[in-house]
C-alpha cells in the first residue's frame, strides 16, 4: 500500500517541500545536524546506508563531505528524484529500490552509519525493520533513526481536527491513513518510545542519545531560511509543533568488543587502564563453559589440518607461507580489506602465490589466516582460515578432482566416514557430486535469466536468496561457469567470453570453496583491475593501489594454471555438524 502511495506522491512531495543538501535533516522544521550534532563532524571515508531515502538529500549531504553512500527506498519514483539530484550535484550514490526491511545487499556488507529519517512509521513491521537495519551496523558504528513522535500519532499533518496534535491513546497505537491526490492510500503508525528502545536493545545496540527537537526560533524570519527541511504547510503549524514534539531521534551504537584503545608509549609510565582489576565472574565462567563445549570440534579441526597436510604431501605439493600484512590487497569488486597501519591484512594469499608460480613453482599450497572487512555472522568471520592451492599445467577440471579427493580423504581421516550429518541431512561426500551451471541454477531455482539479473544489479541478491539455499542437498553441488562480471581473476571459457572457467562447491546451502582456471593475460588482468577500481570508485568505496609486483610477474609470464580456495572453518563446520562458525574456533 505505501509503495503505490509514495510512487504517486513523490512528485508532489519533492515539489512542495524544500529539503536542503547543505545540512543533514531529521524532519520537518527541525534544526539539522550542524545544530544537533548527532552525526560525527568528519564523515569522510565512512560507509553510510540510508533507509527510506526519498530524494536522498541526507545521503547527498554526506557524500559531499566524503562519505561512501548507499541509499534505499521502496518507491521507484522517489529514487528518480534522487538520481536527478545526484547528477545535478555530481555526487556518486548507490541506489536500491526495495522493501524497508529486506535490503538487497550482500550479507556481510556493513556500514559505519545506518540512518533513516521519517521512514520507520511506514514499515509494516517496525521490529523487523529495526532488526534488518541494525544488522548492517559495523562494530563501533551508529544507527540513527528519526521518526514521528508517538505523541503526534502519525506522519500525516492533521492538526485541525478535534484531537489536535495528540494521539487518543499513546499505549495502543493504531495506524493512520493518508490519501494521495490520485486515490492511493498510505499507512503509518507511531509506536511508543519504550517499544523502539526495546527493539534497539534487543539488537545488541547501546542507545546513547534520544532527542525530541522542536522548531528553532526564527526571530521574525521564515523557518525556510533556518532549517534544512521546510514546506509552507508545515510552517502554518509551527506554533503547535513548538509545543508538542513531532519527531524523536534515536542514536544507538554497536559495541566494538574487539577494539583496544592504544596506549601512548611513555618511558617509566604505565596507563592506569592497564592496572584496573574489574573481575566479571559470570563472563569468565561463560567463556570457560563455551571453550569446554568446543573441545570435540577443536579436536576435529586439529585432525583436519593434519589430514590436509598429509593429502598435499602425498600429492607432492610444497607448503608455503606468504605475507599476511601486505602493501596492497587484490582489487576485487565486493571484497574489502582490513587496514593495518600503512598496509592491509590480506583477503587471500592469491597474488603472492601467483608470483611464486611465475618464479617456477609448480605445485604449492598454503594454510593460514585471511581477513575481510565487515564479514560477520553465523557463517562469516572477519578473520578466518583459508586453504589455497595451485597447479601449473592444469585447469579447473583437474583442481576439481583434487577437491573431491581432498574432501573425501579429510572426512575419512577426521571423522571416520564420508557421510556427514549437516543441517538436518546427510551430505554424502562419496556420492557423485552434482554439477550445475550458474545459468541453469538461476533458471531452475529463481526463474530468472542470469544476464538480466546482472544487468539489474541483482546477481548477489538472487544467488544468496534464491539459489544457494537449494544447492548441495544430500551431496555436494558444484556451481560452475560463472559470469565474467563476478570473476576478476578467472580465464574465460573458450567460445563463451562472458563466462569463465570457475566453480564453487556447496553443501546444504553453505559455500565451502571456489576455484578457477587462472587468467594469465597481463593486459586483460590490468583491464579487469581498472574496471573493478572504476566500479568501487563509482560506489564510493576504497580503491586500492595497483599491485605492481604482481602485474610485473604476469608480464614476465605465468604458466597455465588453476587454483582453489577453501574456507577451512566451514569445512570443519560440515565435519562437526556445527551451526555457527564460532563453534569451530576457540575464540
Amino acid at each position: 500500500m505505501n509503495i503505490a502511495f509514495w510512487n504517486e506522491m513523490a512528485d508532489h512531495y519533492q515539489r512542495e517541500t524544500c529539503i536542503s543538501t547543505d545540512d543533514f535533516h531529521f524532519g520537518p522544521l527541525l534544526p539539522g545536524n550542524k545544530a544537533l550534532g548527532v552525526l560525527p563532524e568528519n564523515v569522510a571515508g565512512l560507509d553510510c546506508l540510508e533507509i527510506g531515502c526519498g530524494g536522498a538529500q541526507n545521503s547527498l549531504y554526506l557524500a559531499q563531505h566524503g562519505a561512501r553512500c548507499v541509499a534505499c527506498d521502496g518507491a521507484e519514483q522517489q529514487l528518480k528524484h534522487a538520481r536527478n539530484l545526484a547528477k545535478e550535484l555530481d555526487c556518486r550514490l548507490e541506489l536500491h529500490c526495495c522493501d524497508l526491511a529486506k535490503l538487497p545487499l550482500s550479507p556481510g556488507r556493513l556500514f559505519d552509519i545506518v540512518h533513516s529519517t521519517h521512514a520507520l512509521a511506514f514499515a509494516t513491521d517496525q521490529r523487523q525493520a529495526i532488526q534488518a537495519w541494525a544488522a548492517r551496523v559495523k562494530p563501533g558504528g551508529l544507527l540513527v533513526i528519526s521518526t514521528v513522535h508517538p505523541l503526534a500519532g502519525s506522519e500525516w499533518l492533521d492538526l485541525d481536527n478535534d484531537s489536535g496534535v495528540f494521539v487518543k491513546n499513546y499505549f495502543q497505537p493504531t495506524a493512520e491513513v493518508g490519501q494521495s491526490e490520485h486515490g492511493s492510500t498510505g499507512s503509518s503508525c507511531a509506536e511508543p518510545i519504550s517499544a523502539i528502545v526495546q527493539y534497539l536493545v534487543d539488537c545488541g545496540l547501546l542507545i546513547d542519545r534520544i532527542l525530541e527537537p522542536r522548531p528553532p526560533v526564527a526571530a521574525g524570519r521564515s523557518l525556510r531560511d533556518v532549517v534544512p527541511y521546510w514546506s509552507a504547510a508545515w510552517e502554518e503549524h509551527a506554533d503547535e509543533l513548538a509545543k508538542v514534539p513531532y519527531t524523536v531521534v534515536f542514536r544507538a551504537r554497536r559495541p566494538d568488543t574487539s577494539a583496544v584503545a592504544p596506549t601512548p608509549a611513555r618511558a617509566g609510565r604505565v596507563s592506569a587502564a592497564c592496572c584496573q582489576d574489574r573481575p566479571d565472574p559470570e563472563a569468565a565462567a561463560g567463556e570457560r563453559q563455551a571453550l569446554a563445549a568446543r573441545r570435540d570440534a577443536l579436536a576435529v579441526r586439529a585432525r583436519s589440518f593434519r589430514a590436509i597436510r598429509d593429502f598435499f604431501a602425498q600429492a607432492d605439493f610444497l607448503e608455503v607461507h606468504t605475507p599476511i600484512r601486505i602493501p596492497t590487497p587484490a582489487m576485487e569488486d565486493y571484497i574489502d580489506a582490513e587496514e593495518a597501519g600503512s598496509h592491509w591484512l590480506r583477503t587471500s594469499p592469491e597474488l603472492h602465490m601467483k608470483r611464486m608460480l611465475a618464479a617456477g613453482y609448480e605445485r604449492i599450497y598454503q594454510l593460514g589466516a585471511c581477513f575481510r572487512a565487515g564479514e560477520s555472522g553465523r557463517q562469516h568471520r572477519c578473520e578466518f582460515t583459508m586453504l589455497e592451492w595451485y597447479r601449473t599445467k592444469a585447469g579447473w577440471r583437474q583442481v576439481l578432482d583434487d577437491c573431491i579427493r581432498l574432501f573425501r580423504q579429510v572426512a575419512q581421516a577426521t571423522i571416520g566416514t564420508q557421510q556427514c550429518p549437516f543441517r538436518g541431512q546427510i551430505i554424502d561426500l562419496a556420492a557423485p557430486w552434482e554439477e550445475l551451471s550458474v545459468d541453469e541454477a538461476f533458471r531452475r531455482y529463481a526463474g530468472v535469466d542470469l544476464d538480466e539479473s546482472i544487468a539489474k544489479g541483482r546477481f548477489e541478491e538472487v544467488l544468496v536468496e534464491k539459489v544457494e539455499p537449494r544447492l548441495g542437498v544430500g551431496r555436494p553441488t558444484v556451481l560452475s561457469a560463472y559470469p565474467l562480471a563476478c570473476s576478476g581473476l578467472s580465464k574465460p571459457i573458450a567460445g563463451r567470453p562472458n563466462r569463465v572457467e570457475r566453480w564453487e562447491v556447496y553443501a546444504a546451502g553453505l559455500e565451502l570453496g571456489n576455484a578457477c582456471s587462472e587468467l594469465i593475460d597481463p593486459v586483460e588482468q590490468l583491464r579487469r583491475f581498472l574496471a573493478s577500481a572504476a566500479l568501487r570508485a563509482g560506489e564510493g568505496r576504497e580503491v586500492y593501489p595497483m599491485d605492481q609486483p604482481f602485474l610485473d610477474a604476469m608480464r614476465g609470464g605465468i604458466p597455465p594454471c588453476a587454483g582453489v580456495a577453501i574456507g577451512v572453518d566451514r569445512l570443519v563446520m560440515l565435519l562437526t555438524n556445527a551451526g555457527d562458525i564460532d563453534h569451530v574456533n576457540a575464540f
